[in-house]
C-alpha cells in the first residue's frame, strides 16, 4: 500500500493504518465510493488543526522566551497559515496518496486540500501513536523551517516602521546588536532599534535579521496602535 510506504519513509511507525487511510480520503471520494463505512478526513482535520496549533504554540513559547505575546501570536500565525501548511504538503507530495473522486485532478489540487490533509495526518498520528509522536513529526516537518517562514512573514515590518518614522522626520531607524550568545549550539541575538538617539524597543531572534524584524514589529505595533 502506497500510504504505508509513505509513512515508513517519514519514519512514522504506525499501528493502525485505518487512521491514515481516512486522513488521505477526500470528501469527493466518499460520495462516489460504494464501500460501506468510508469516511473523509474532515473530522480528523478538525482535530489536527487544534493539535497542530498546540504543538507550535508550545514550541515557540519555549524557544522564544523573550518574545511578547504579540510576537508569539504573529509567529504562530505565520506557521499555521494556509500558505505555510500548503507549502509543506506540496513538499511531501501528499497528492500522490490522496483518495479523490474521479472528477478531481490530483495534479491540480487547491492549496486548501494540502493544508487539510496535513492537519488530518497530524491528527492520525496523534490518535494512533500519541502526542509525542505527533509533536516529533511536526517539529521535523514544519519547525525545521521556522526562521525562513518567520522572516518571510515579518519582512515588511522594517519597511512599515521606516515609513512611519520618515513620515514624521525623514530620518532612518538604527538597529544595533546588544547581545548575542550560543545556547545548546544555537545562536540567539538581541537587537535594539533607535531613532534620533532614543531607544524605541528591542527584539530577539536566532539571527540578526530575525532579531531586527522582531524589534521593528514591537516598535511598529506600539507606534501604530495595532
Amino acid at each position: 500500500m502506497e500510504i504505508a510506504k509513505f509513512l515508513e519513509k517519514q519514519e512514522i511507525n504506525f499501528k493502525n493504518i485505518k487512521f491514515y487511510i481516512t486522513a488521505f480520503t477526500h470528501t469527493s471520494y466518499v460520495h462516489e465510493s460504494k464501500i460501506h463505512g468510508v469516511e473523509s478526513y474532515e473530522r480528523l482535520e478538525f482535530l489536527g488543526d487544534s493539535i497542530l496549533g498546540h504543538i507550535i504554540s508550545e514550541y515557540i513559547y519555549e524557544e522564544y522566551p523573550e518574545f511578547s505575546q504579540g510576537s508569539l501570536t504573529l509567529l504562530r500565525s505565520a506557521l499555521v497559515k494556509k500558505s505555510a501548511l500548503s507549502k509543506v504538503g506540496k513538499e511531501l507530495h501528499l497528492e500522490k496518496y490522496i483518495n479523490i473522486g474521479q472528477g478531481e485532478d490530483k495534479s491540480n489540487l487547491s492549496p486548501s486540500v494540502y493544508e487539510d490533509v496535513f492537519e488530518s495526518l497530524t491528527a492520525a498520528i496523534y490518535l494512533d501513536l500519541g502526542y509525542k509522536s505527533a509533536r516529533k513529526f511536526v517539529y521535523r516537518i514544519v519547525l525545521h523551517n521556522l526562521e525562513h517562514i518567520y522572516i518571510d512573514d515579518l519582512k515588511d515590518f522594517k519597511t512599515k516602521l521606516q515609513e512611519l518614522l520618515q513620515a514624521e522626520s525623514g530620518k532612518s531607524a538604527v538597529y544595533k546588536t546588544i547581545n548575542q550568545k550560543r545556547i545548546n549550539n544555537i545562536m540567539h541575538f538581541k537587537v535594539e532599534v533607535s531613532f534620533n538617539g532614543q531607544v524605541l524597543g528591542a527584539g530577539s531572534g536566532k539571527s540578526k535579521k530575525e532579531a531586527e524584524q522582531a524589534a521593528a514589529h514591537e516598535v511598529y505595533t506600539k507606534m501604530a496602535g495595532k
